[in-house]
C-alpha cells in the first residue's frame, strides 16, 4: 500500500470518529436536560373558573323606559287653541304684571296668524279662549289695573273686543288672582291642586291638569285620570282627549279617556316630531286632532 492510500484511510477514520463523538455529545446533553426538567417544579396552570351547578342566573330583562314626566308648566306660557269652521284662534295666557298675553286668529287653516290682542283694554292675562261660531270668538281675561275677570267677545275678526257680563256669569275659569280656585258659573270651587292649568269645559264636564295628571269633574268631585305626563287636553262631549308623553312616541302621544272609565286609556296616535316638553295646546275639528306645540302645528286626521 502506498503512503497516499494510508493517509486517505486515516482521514476517513478521523471523520467517522468525529461524527460518533458529536452523536454521543448530543445524547448526553439531551439526557441531562431531561433529568433537569424532571427535577424542577412544574408551572402552576391558571385557576379553572368554578360554577355552581343547579343554579341558573336569568338574563336581566330590559325595563321599558318610563315616559318622561311632563315638565312643570308656567301659567304665563299656558296655551289655548280653538277652531271655528272658518276661523281658528290661539292664545298664550300671559300673567298680570309679569308677561303680556297674546291672542291670534287665522283664516287659512293655521298657515298664517294675525295678532288681535286687545291691548287697548289693558288685558293682562287670558284664562279661556273659545270659538262660538264659524268666525267669532270669546275669552275670559283679566283686564285693567286690578286684573278683573271679564268675558270678552269679538264680532269683528278680533279687531274689537267688548265685555259681556252675562257671558262671564255662565263661564268657568281658573281665578287669575288665586289659581287654587276654579270659578264655576260664579261659584268658587277648590281645584285639585294649588296651580292647575289647561282648564277645558264641555256641557257639565270640566277637565284640567295638575302636575302632569288630568282631572275631570262632572258632579261634586274631582277624579284623576290616566295616563300621566299630560301636557294638554280638550273635551269631546264628556270624553277627554289628552296629549301626553309616551316612551313609544317620538313626540306627543294622543289618547282618549272616557269619563266613566278614568283608568282606561285608548291610544289614538302620535304627533311625531313635536316636543311634549314645550308649551302645548290641543283641540279637535271634524274628527281631526290639532296640536300646537312649540312652533309646530300638527294635524292628526280622523282620530276622533
Amino acid at each position: 500500500m502506498s503512503r497516499r492510500s494510508v493517509n486517505l484511510t486515516g482521514a476517513r477514520w478521523v471523520a467517522v470518529a468525529g461524527v460518533a463523538a458529536l452523536t454521543i455529545m448530543v445524547v448526553v446533553l439531551a439526557s441531562l436536560a431531561l433529568q433537569r426538567s424532571r427535577g424542577e417544579t412544574a408551572a402552576q396552570p391558571n385557576p379553572v373558573p368554578s360554577f355552581t351547578l343547579g343554579v341558573t342566573t336569568p338574563t336581566p330583562t330590559p325595563t321599558p323606559e318610563a315616559p318622561s314626566p311632563a315638565p312643570a308648566a308656567s301659567r304665563a306660557d299656558e296655551r289655548f287653541l280653538a277652531t271655528g269652521s272658518a276661523v281658528w284662534w290661539r292664545g298664550v295666557a300671559g300673567e298680570c304684571g309679569v308677561a303680556e298675553p297674546l291672542i291670534e286668529r287665522s283664516d287659512d287653516g293655521g298657515a298664517t296668524w294675525t295678532d288681535v290682542t286687545p291691548r287697548y283694554l289693558g288685558i293682562g292675562q287670558i284664562m279661556t279662549v273659545s270659538a262660538f261660531s264659524a268666525v267669532d270668538a270669546e275669552m275670559v281675561a283679566a283686564v285693567g289695573p286690578a286684573c278683573e275677570a271679564q268675558a270678552l267677545r269679538t264680532y269683528t275678526d278680533g279687531q274689537f273686543w267688548e265685555p259681556y257680563p252675562e257671558v262671564l256669569a255662565a263661564s268657568r275659569y281658573v281665578d287669575a288672582a288665586d289659581p287654587s280656585v276654579v270659578v264655576f258659573r260664579g261659584e268658587p270651587v277648590p281645584a285639585p291642586c294649588p296651580a292647575p292649568i289647561g282648564l277645558r269645559t264641555s256641557g257639565d264636564t270640566a277637565a284640567l291638569i295638575c302636575n302632569g295628571v288630568a282631572w275631570t269633574r262632572t258632579g261634586a268631585e274631582w277624579t284623576a285620570l290616566a295616563p300621566t305626563g299630560v301636557v294638554a287636553l280638550t273635551l269631546v262631549g264628556s270624553d277627554i282627549i289628552v296629549a301626553h308623553t309616551d316612551a313609544a312616541c317620538d313626540g306627543a302621544a294622543i289618547s282618549r279617556v272616557t269619563a266613566d272609565n278614568p283608568a282606561g286609556v285608548q291610544p289614538l296616535g302620535c304627533a311625531a316630531g313635536t316636543d311634549p316638553g314645550a308649551p302645548t295646546a290641543v283641540t279637535t275639528l271634524n274628527g281631526d286632532v290639532l296640536l300646537w306645540s312649540g312652533d309646530a302645528l300638527a294635524v292628526l286626521e280622523a282620530l276622533v
